[in-house]
């Protein structure tokens, strides 16, 4: 799958789809998944794309915010496996401020994921480093049983979509 120039991304963002990007690092045929406690959740990192950002920049600068410099210096981004987005109930519309590479504001009405394969070099994370409380590295089957606890339906939808299609790919 071809990676999105930025005015494809922008184009997104005038649809009213916050552009995001899922790291989805991968070691051994396991994948990271990493849990926050403030919301009981089990995902995989995933950060913003801000406006004027490629998509690998996006994904080195917020996987260095959230996973730390030491995990990221060993990192190889391999390739766009998967586009995915979730469209928010109206009552959560424009929860968060979005606007066009040019300024202009646009009423956020969702989220459109880019997940991107990464192939880790280390497996080891120092926890401190992270915005997160811990991590593991799941296989497939372990994988879709730590997903069907997600309790935010979109974000468990893609997510589910996601780990069957790289063990389609033969990643997982």
């Amino acid at each position: 799958m071809q990676l999105p120039t930025l005015e494809e991304i922008d184009e997104i963002r005038k649809t009213g789809f916050r552009p995001q990007v899922v790291a989805c690092f991968l070691k051994d045929k396991k994948i990271l998944f990493m849990y926050k406690k403030d919301y009981h959740l089990w995902q995989i990192p995933q950060g913003g794309i801000d406006n004027g950002e490629e998509l690998e920049e996006a994904v080195v600068r917020e996987m260095k915010e959230e996973l730390g410099g030491d995990f990221i210096k060993n990192i190889e981004i391999d390739l766009l496996v998967r586009r995915n987005a979730i469209e928010f109930s109206m009552d959560k519309w424009n929860l968060r401020d979005l606007r066009t590479d040019d300024g202009q504001r646009v009423l956020m009405k969702g989220k459109e994921y880019f997940f991107m394969t990464i192939n880790a070099g280390i497996i080891e994370l120092d926890i401190d480093q992270t915005e997160f409380d811990d991590y593991k590295w799941l296989d497939y089957e372990e994988s879709l049983e730590t997903t069907s606890t997600i309790y935010q339906t979109g974000k468990k939808r893609i997510t589910e979509d996601l780990i069957n299609v790289l063990h389609e790919l033969e990643l997982l």
